[in-house]
């Protein structure tokens, strides 16, 4: 070993055995760091190796869970680039100009200080690709590669406490418009569609902490454009249809069951209409319905006895008979809520031109919260996970 490399590893002992804070026990200490934002947290990284290993350690944010200092942050695949709307010009009509595809990208939401910011990406994010959290990692998968417009079998997972993306292992099965939900430290996909507009019957789960994919047996159904729901301990692949019923939703669902290893039909689960499915405690199924059918937010009660209504559409979203473009994830914190993200009426205090909003539903009140939602993050939602820090 040269004496450079003992003098700098020496100088790492001495980082690290200094106290964390001068004139403070270092458990004192520990808890004032635990109360910085989040935002401020890339700053502590680089005051020394000791704070950079702390703040970036599981046991610093179940310190900062246990003290109450935790936030939640909500990511969302999100259009940044509204798609260009076509044939209207004399130049469009005469083939002079093209219809360019939406741009998506990974936004955040700290529903603890209301606050927005675009995620650095090392890649272009696919288009409607999925979002799923496991622990603290956010995994982002599937959907259409942007170069290509093919579905991938692309995978990355974030650590947001770091802000460090990695290459996770990719999937089997080229997908996209398929259900994604995270359960019991895996994400879970089925059905979608591949490149051809073939329905899906297949399904996989990823394991991020050893980077590996399980095959899962075949739903009993082609479900392309499912939803993905995690409820009552379940995965559920809500609705969908198959490749010759192009559209046309099914009423029916299919949950997989983990210790038979088998899938389990249920019918009559889905109504007509555009919804966003979402997982809340107690291993409910909520349902919130901005477009067609049925509005507002509704409960899921069991097989045979459908869906009871919990609370009215907020002032300032856009009811039916447009589809709904909205998002619902559930987020802990001082009591549960929900976001949800949907079209704006137009002179309701929104954006005259069709624009996507916020609204937060705290789940044991069934109160809405209008949420401030900057220009540059109205854009739709194609799917959101939530993570603590």
């Amino acid at each position: 070993m040269g004496g450079r490399e003992k003098r700098e590893r020496g100088t790492e002992r001495e980082e690290f055995y200094k106290a964390l804070l001068p004139g403070l026990p270092d458990d004192i200490a520990l808890d004032c760091l635990a109360r910085v934002p989040l935002r401020f947290h890339p700053g502590l990284r680089l005051v020394c190796c000791r704070w950079r290993d702390l703040v970036t350690a599981p046991s610093f944010h179940q310190r900062r869970e246990r003290i109450g200092t935790a936030e939640d942050l909500i990511f969302l695949v999100q259009a940044v680039v509204p798609v260009e709307k076509c044939g209207d010009s004399e130049e469009e009509k005469e083939g002079g100009a093209v219809c360019q595809p939406p741009v998506y990208g990974l936004s955040a939401y700290n529903a603890t200080l209301g606050s927005w910011h675009r995620v650095a990406m090392p890649a272009p994010v696919p288009l409607f690709a999925q979002v799923a959290a496991v622990g603290r990692e956010v995994v982002l998968l599937g959907g259409w590669d942007p170069a290509s417009m093919e579905p991938t079998t692309e995978v990355r997972v974030l650590d947001p406490a770091t802000g460090g993306w990695r290459r996770g292992a990719a999937m089997v099965a080229a997908r996209s418009f398929f259900a994604c939900a995270a359960l019991a430290g895996r994400v879970y996909v089925a059905g979608g569609n591949d490149g051809q507009k073939n329905a899906l019957r297949s399904g996989e789960s990823y394991d991020p902490a050893a980077d590996a994919w399980a095959a899962l047996p075949e739903m009993g159904e082609e479900r392309d454009e499912c939803q993905g729901v995690a409820a009552g301990g379940r995965f559920w692949a809500v609705s969908g249809y198959g490749t010759e019923g192009q559209g046309r939703f099914v009423g029916a669902a299919e949950w997989y069951d983990a210790a038979a290893g088998e899938w389990r039909r249920e019918g009559g689960l889905w109504e007509a209409g555009a919804a966003a499915c979402v997982g809340v405690a107690g291993g409910r199924m909520w349902s919130v319905g901005c477009g067609g059918g049925t509005g507002g937010v509704r409960e899921y009660e069991g097989s045979g006895r459908g869906w009871k209504e919990v609370a009215p559409l907020p002032v300032g979203m856009r009811p039916g008979p447009s589809p709904c473009a909205a998002a619902a994830v559930a987020v802990g914190g001082a009591g549960e809520k929900v976001l949800v993200m949907a079209v704006e009426k137009d002179g309701d205090g929104g954006d005259d031109r069709g624009g996507h909003g916020a609204w937060v539903l705290e789940v044991g009140s069934r109160r809405w919260t209008r949420v401030e939602t900057p220009i540059g993050f109205t854009g739709f939602v194609f799917s959101a996970t939530a993570v603590r820090l």
